[in-house]
């Protein structure tokens, strides 16, 4: 007996002994990748957090613009990746949104302007929020995560396991806002008189109303010493931490989407974000006229900057802005973009707080750029670098820390890395690939695509572009050709091409060079395969 018993105690020792060692050979394999690789690997469904802003473009200290001062999109920068060749599929909110948040290219979701809710567009598709739902999560929301008037009820409601929130609790010291944007006292009180004068008039009812007083008065930039908490951006960080208990308390995995509005027109913020910037210190942008070369119709006048009553409306394609109004607006965009900087370091402040910044999958995305003058241009509505080009951001367990790739990426590729990094099996929906390979410390990996795509209608021509590191490739298709259709050589009415190591301001369209046929031939034919895949 006792002969059996010291055999079993040798037999233990000796199985410990090796379960142990191997831990430690483990152990040692995973240091190289730091504690995240661990918690990547771990196969545990990871927290989401979704940072999505408004007309955002990379106008950010982290992306090279040492102007700005963006201090917390820097913290975001060194905890993960940051790539500086990022480009939406449309830039306009309505088909960005709708293609990102599917996880499909706008020819899926058939949404090209402001109106289309792609459940009616599309009705198989299904959002990526809800498919988490499926997988477990829980998911809700605040602020603008879809575009508001193409959106289902409850922003989507399919998306979102607990109500997607939109608050209006402005600070009481500041009162609610006009139309939910001013703040001004003046502002509001000839906003109030001409609503009601319409009213007088027998217009009651909200979008002739709003109509009537945007007519007479609509201010693009307000400047106006109130707290954060007097505009919506800063009552959806509030929000947002409310929702983030709400999440944390059921034990699940979650999805929390956190949609800021600014800097989208207009550009409105507190004071002590203007004050940040010296107004004739702003730099306007160098290149102020039509490109050589390029189809006039690839330009638009900026109809929706033209809204604002302080804006001359008569203004057309190639028409320049006054250089007062310009520095007024970049400096509004400025500010606005600090404003957004400090929602974000409260949002980690608290996250570090309770301990699970390192450990939560956070993206940062803009769902299209916007002009500031370049080509006489304003707002987006194009398929210049400007307009397509966006802040991309990658965080958390799974992603080296402090990094930039100038691989071109699209955002339709967001949910697919967001899913590898997070342990949630991929969607068979989605038409964007996982970045994972770019993200992580071992240089030899990449992905196999090396162009971003996008594309942008004027009324029945659609113009189709890639982008690769160096260049950016484009077809106008007539006759209103989509993907899903055939590809006609005779459809094609204007083509541009734009070489950013030789020309980064796209002052010329270089198609017609000889010296490009050969770049020509190699991108047209990257475009077609993408179009006909």
């Amino acid at each position: 007996m006792r002969k059996t018993l010291f055999i079993a105690s040798i037999v233990a020792i000796t199985i410990l002994t090796a379960c142990n060692a191997q831990k430690t050979i483990k152990d040692k394999t995973a240091e190289p990748n730091s504690d995240k690789a661990n918690n990547a690997s771990n196969g545990e469904k990871k927290n989401i957090l979704f940072l999505s802003i408004d007309d955002l473009k990379p106008l950010l200290s982290n992306y090279g613009a040492s102007q700005m001062h963006t201090p917390n999109f820097d913290r975001l920068a060194k905890m993960g990746m940051t790539f500086t060749n990022a480009h939406v599929q449309y830039a306009v909110c309505g088909p960005s949104r709708a293609s990102v948040m599917t996880g499909t290219n706008p020819d899926k979701t058939k949404v090209w302007d402001l109106h289309t809710d792609f459940r009616a567009s599309a009705p198989s598709l299904m959002s990526m929020p809800e498919y988490l739902i499926s997988q477990g999560y829980e998911t809700t929301a605040v602020g603008k995560i879809y575009h508001k008037g193409s959106s289902s009820p409850g922003h989507d409601g399919k998306s979102w396991s607990m109500p997607h929130q939109l608050p209006d609790n402005y600070d009481p010291a500041a009162g609610e806002a006009a139309f939910s944007y001013y703040q001004n006292q003046e502002t509001k009180r000839n906003m109030a008189k001409l609503v009601e004068e319409a009213k007088a008039k027998g217009i009651k009812k909200g979008g002739k109303l709003r109509n009537y007083v945007f007519k007479r008065l609509k201010p693009s930039t307000e400047n106006t010493d109130v707290s954060d908490t007097a505009y919506q951006d800063g009552l959806y960080t509030q929000t947002a931490l409310k929702q983030l208990n709400d999440l944390e308390n059921t034990g699940k995995p979650w999805f929390l989407g956190v949609g800021y509005q600014k800097p989208h027109l207009p550009f409105v913020a507190p004071k002590k974000y203007w004050d940040l910037y010296d107004r004739d210190k702003i730099e306007l942008a160098k290149f102020q006229q039509l490109a050589e070369g390029t189809p006039k119709f690839a330009y638009h006048s900026f109809g929706e900057l033209r809204a604002y009553s302080d804006i001359d409306s008569k203004l057309g394609v190639g028409d320049k802005l006054p250089e007062a109004k310009q520095r007024e607006l970049i400096h509004g965009y400025m500010a606005c973009i600090s404003y957004i900087d400090a929602q974000l370091g409260i949002l980690f402040d608290e996250l570090e707080k309770r301990n699970i910044l390192d450990d939560i999958i956070i993206v940062l995305w803009g769902d299209h750029g916007w002009h500031l003058g370049d080509h006489t241009e304003w707002c987006k509505h194009s398929n210049f670098e400007q307009a397509t080009r966006i802040p991309f951001m990658f965080a958390g367990p799974g992603v080296k820390e402090n990094q930039k790739s100038h691989h071109p990426v699209n955002l339709v590729d967001l949910f697919p890395t967001v899913f590898e990094l997070a342990n949630v099996k991929q969607s068979a929906q989605i038409d964007g690939k996982s970045l994972v390979p770019l993200l992580d410390n071992d240089t030899t990996t990449s992905i196999e695509a090396d162009f971003a795509y996008h594309q942008y209608a004027r009324g029945k021509r659609m113009g189709y572009s890639i982008r690769t590191e160096r260049y950016r490739y484009t077809e106008w298709h007539d006759n209103n050709y989509r993907s899903y259709g055939n590809y006609n050589d005779g459809n094609i009415v204007g083509i541009e091409l734009y070489d950013y190591e030789k020309d980064p301001l796209e002052t010329k369209n270089w198609f017609d060079d000889s010296q490009y046929a050969s770049t020509v031939k190699d991108l047209k034919s990257k475009l077609r395969s993408h179009l006909t895949k």
